[in-house]
């Protein structure tokens, strides 16, 4: 984990505010043509329609996960404690904990919104026809 993230549990006011720094990511990336959905605490996923498999290729759906990421809103203990967009990176094994990276303050969602189409456009003159996002928009 990285040591710039703080993960003592968040008190009841700054819960809303964790919980409004999602909602405004989630708005903020389906506005850019992701699919944005909050998760547990303070988590979000995210993912581009037109990374996703084709829908009847059976083999393609199991060996593809898609086009995904997760960021997590935590406090940065290298900011004074203000809340931040981490990535989570998978960690070496499924036990392992999440890898965190920043990303910026989560009060900045149209930036982290920015950062994560970039992650996950596709260079393919035809994405759209899924209704995800190129990476020439």
């Amino acid at each position: 984990m990285d040591k710039a993230s703080d993960s003592r549990p968040v008190n009841g006011s700054e819960r809303r505010r964790v919980d409004e720094r999602v909602a405004a990511l989630v708005t903020a990336l389906n506005a850019r043509g992701l699919a944005g959905k909050a998760d547990k605490d303070g988590a979000v996923l995210a993912a581009n329609p037109a990374g996703e498999p084709d829908g009847g290729d059976p083999r393609g759906r199991a060996m593809s996960p898609g086009l995904r990421q997760e960021v997590r809103c935590l406090r940065n203990a290298r900011d004074g404690g203000r809340l931040w967009w981490y990535w989570a990176w998978a960690g070496p094994t499924r036990q392992s904990p999440a890898d965190l990276e920043p990303l910026c303050p989560a009060a900045d969602a149209e930036i982290a919104a920015d950062r994560i189409a970039k992650v996950l456009a596709v260079p393919s003159a035809d994405a759209t026809r899924h209704g995800g996002l190129r990476d020439d928009e």
